[in-house]
């Protein structure tokens, strides 16, 4: 259920992004969904083991962030700024299975899945609230009123 559940979000997400989405919203929703994609086809094809670092997940993890941190500096707003950080923190889970390889595998792939399901959620607010998706200027800074 919790498979499903996922995969209904992140389709609501990406088409909202790629339909209704100003330019940096489409780069962000197809992303990510290229990167879902992408990932299901790692795990289909190595395996769901966790038990030691995948360095094909690892590579295309760290190119996915570069990918979306490239286009939170291109097209900045709240939404592609969050999914790039959770893209990062999301690559950073490796890191934590190359520096400590005893780690319990199940906390590895936790690691790994938990950062995919803030990346949808905050697609999906920022298709709520206008705000999260409009692009930020100068004039947004500092994001609280003085």
């Amino acid at each position: 259920m919790r498979v499903e559940l996922y995969l209904t979000l992140l389709f609501l997400a990406t088409v909202g992004s790629l339909w209704l989405g100003t330019r940096g919203e489409k780069w962000v929703g197809g992303t990510v969904l290229a990167g879902n994609v992408l990932t299901i086809g790692i795990e289909h094809a190595l395996g769901k083991a966790f038990l030691s670092v995948s360095f094909g997940y690892l590579a295309l993890d760290a190119i996915l962030a570069a990918i979306l941190c490239t286009i939170a500096v291109k097209h900045p707003s709240w939404v592609s700024i969050c999914v790039s950080a959770f893209q990062i923190n999301g690559t950073l889970g490796h890191l934590v299975k190359l520096l400590a390889p005893h780690t319990i595998p199940f906390s590895y792939a936790f690691l790994l899945k938990f950062w995919a399901w803030p990346m949808v959620l905050a697609m999906l607010v920022g298709r709520c609230i206008p705000r999260l998706h409009q692009t930020l200027r100068t004039a947004n800074w500092p994001p609280l009123p003085s």
